[in-house]
């Protein structure tokens, strides 16, 4: 009975000297001017999440929020023994409309506060050794027919008949479906995003949607000759969007 006692009493001795020494920590760490500074900036450098539109088939994806995670930025800035706001930890907040609740629904425009566009080429263009050129990111179609030729922008599958194979041998792969090209069925089957140009450019109609460039956009460029493509990617830039990733410009996370 007594050994039982004295044991007891250790565990509780043991559990008040963690509590103490646990509580005694909370208070130095309220009282260090680096927690004191993360949590003056804990609600302005809070960013609320942005809804995705749904519109029929359609969605535009939404944005994630990001709250500033306190502990981690206090232990993160700890180490290096200062303050320094750029080392703000946040955690993401996802948007209560999300594409991860409506993967069915077909991404046709990126989110315009990303103040961006997006290009898809033919495996066959005549545009890729451009963009190659530039170190512009392009998305490419892509087939067993073209699967090798080394290439730095993002693989959109896009032959059914060899599709699983190609998956396997694909290295940039943006796990992107173009509805275009392939059923919207098959991409659901095959757990893909979907995916559609906004507009197709092709040199009938670039005059007409020269002046339209917005942000969000996806553009096929389809037959397209390389002085138009540089007159389209000029108004782009006086325009102050960037050329990014497909799926950097579909994702809800911000650029």
């Amino acid at each position: 009975m007594n050994k039982a006692l004295k044991s007891f009493g250790i565990v509780a001795l043991l559990c008040f000297s963690f509590y103490y020494t646990h509580q005694f920590a909370l208070l130095m760490r309220s009282k260090d001017p680096i927690y004191q500074n993360i949590l003056v900036l804990k609600d302005e450098k809070s960013i609320a999440s942005v809804n995705g539109i749904i519109e029929g088939d359609y969605i535009v994806p939404g944005l994630a929020g990001g709250i500033v995670n306190v502990d981690k930025s206090f232990q993160k800035m700890k180490n290096l023994g200062a303050f320094l706001e750029n080392y703000l930890v946040f955690d993401e907040i996802l948007p209560t409309i999300s594409l991860k609740q409506n993967k069915d629904k077909i991404i046709k425009k990126g989110n315009p506060i990303k103040m961006a566009v997006s290009f898809i080429l033919d495996e066959d263009s005549n545009l890729i050794n451009y963009f190659e050129e530039m170190g512009m990111d392009y998305a490419v179609l892509t087939t067993k027919q073209t699967i090798d030729k080394k290439i730095n922008g993002e693989r959109i599958n896009i032959d059914v008949e060899n599709y699983n194979n190609l998956e396997k041998k694909i290295v940039n792969n943006s796990n992107i479906c173009f509805v275009e090209k392939v059923s919207k069925d098959f991409c659901l089957k095959k757990k893909k995003i979907l995916v559609e140009a906004t507009n197709t450019i092709n040199n009938n109609n670039v005059a007409s949607l020269y002046n339209n460039i917005s942000s969000g956009s996806i553009y096929y460029l389809k037959n397209l000759d390389l002085n138009y493509l540089k007159l389209i990617i000029e108004n782009i830039v006086y325009k102050g969007y960037s050329i990014v990733k497909l799926s950097q410009l579909i994702s809800e996370s911000r650029i």
